[in-house]
């Protein structure tokens, strides 16, 4: 089936847009390793190439993180290590900005450590950011009892329960549908500009923060990370 996107009608591309979501052993930036790279990149045109990528980290996964993302020891075994993959993941996010769900606070610094542990500098910094969680975060006021994770989002903006957690494909699936009616519902978010003083807001960064939980410890249950 082929993909395409309303985005670049909302938010023109003046070059690829990759929406991305990792999964990982645990939440430690700099111990804890890459085990999947799920991607949606967006084109210029709206038509979008999509790809999964399982990652061996190299150490065990632990079952903690099993519950949460389903991905087990054997899932990996036969996959490459992130050492082999970088130069095709580098090629590929080089010349994109990048997009995701918390990926301001988890996924870009995540990705940075692992290039670092291969020698490269990845400077996102020189990228634009398009977090959903961000835009999320600066429209809908806190609610102690309700959390605004990926879920919550998906069924706000788009009306539908979210039900393929922690899988890569479908969290970078739903992050592209709530970023499509986020632009179409905030005409003030068609601007990078306005997009990157959202990015730069120390108490939107800290609010994502805050609500990034840590994972679960028994049972798979949806929403626990993000």
């Amino acid at each position: 089936m082929d993909l395409r996107t309303r985005i670049p009608e909302y938010l023109p591309l003046d070059r690829p847009l990759i929406i991305f979501d990792l999964e990982t052993t645990g939440l430690t930036v700099g111990e804890d390793r890459i085990i999947e790279v799920a991607y949606e990149k967006i084109l210029p045109s709206g038509e979008i190439v999509a790809r999964v990528e399982r990652i061996n980290p190299g150490k065990p996964i632990p079952p903690e993180a099993t519950n949460i993302n389903g991905i087990k020891d054997e899932d990996v075994a036969d996959a490459p290590s992130f050492a082999t993959l970088s130069y095709s993941l580098w090629n590929m996010f080089e010349g994109a900005d990048v997009g995701g769900f918390n990926i301001t606070g988890f996924d870009l610094p995540f990705l940075r450590s692992e290039f670092a542990s291969v020698g490269k500098n990845f400077d996102f910094s020189a990228k634009k950011i398009l977090d959903a969680k961000i835009l999320y975060h600066a429209k809908e006021a806190r609610d102690m009892f309700a959390p605004r994770n990926l879920g919550a989002a998906y069924k706000l903006y788009v009306g539908k329960e979210h039900t393929s957690w922690h899988t890569g494909a479908g969290d970078v699936r739903v992050t592209v549908e709530i970023l499509e009616r986020q632009l179409e519902m905030y005409p003030e978010f068609r601007s990078w500009e306005m997009i990157a003083e959202l990015h730069g807001n120390k108490r939107l960064l800290e609010s994502a923060k805050m609500e990034h939980a840590p994972l679960a410890e028994s049972e798979r249950t949806p929403g626990t990370l993000f």
